[in-house]
């Protein structure tokens, strides 16, 4: 069995009786349709736990607007696996429940991270301190140093913090694993950061360490590149 053919098959089997039913439904259909579009040509057995973490914690975190929100997708897989280990031989690995169980709390607070991140930029201007060197819409390239009363440099990358202090965390770049160290968070945000979170950066270096210039999305913890 193909995973669309699954996926067809599990929708044709829900009966949503109540207006509570039919906003479930309606998620699982966007839910699968999302899955689908990430595993087009798949065999059910493919949708392993890998593929299925990557789907959830990068895939959906990238290609979608959030709706279904996030609660809602795992909620959806988790009711389309039990139905495919009741109704399908072989069934899919264990490992694929563990991984939503895994991403229940880090997966929202990975959106909302990113979201509130990005709100606070726009509303601080891309211009908002002086050392603001390039931007990701400019297309600049990834890293450089400038010789303007001292060596101001700028990075671009994907960053894991290894380290937080007050409002100031360390990054750790995933392909160089180089440690950049204060990056400085908008007051706000502070709290909602933990150890582990992934968080596409553009960094400019100033006299008291890095600022972010600009920022894409944010990941849970563990998410490859």
């Amino acid at each position: 069995m193909t995973l669309r053919e699954a996926s067809a098959r599990f929708l044709e089997h829900l009966q949503p009786n109540d207006s509570q039913g039919e906003a479930a439904a309606q998620a699982h259909a966007r839910t699968l349709q999302f899955l689908t579009s990430y595993l087009p040509e798949a065999a059910l057995t493919e949708l392993t736990p890998v593929r299925l973490r990557d789907f959830i914690a990068r895939w959906y975190v990238e290609e979608t607007n959030h709706q279904p929100a996030p609660g809602e997708l795992l909620n959806s897989l988790s009711a389309f696996l039990s139905w495919v280990d009741a109704n399908s031989r072989p069934t899919l690995e264990q490992g694929c429940r563990l991984v939503i169980a895994e991403l229940q709390e880090s997966l929202p607070r990975a959106i909302e991270i990113g979201r509130a991140l990005s709100s606070q930029l726009k509303a601080r201007g891309a211009f908002g301190f002086p050392e603001f060197l390039t931007s990701f819409e400019e297309g600049g390239r990834s890293q450089y140093d400038v010789d303007v009363g001292g060596s101001i440099g700028a990075i671009e990358g994907f960053f894991r913090v290894s380290r937080i202090e007050a409002t100031a965390v360390e990054a750790e770049e995933l392909i160089s694993g180089e440690r950049i160290w204060p990056v400085f968070l908008p007051t706000e945000l502070a709290a909602s950061i933990q150890i582990g979170y992934i968080i596409n950066l553009e960094l400019v270096r100033a006299a008291d360490g890095w600022h972010i210039a600009a920022c894409g999305f944010a990941y849970p913890p563990g998410t490859e590149f």
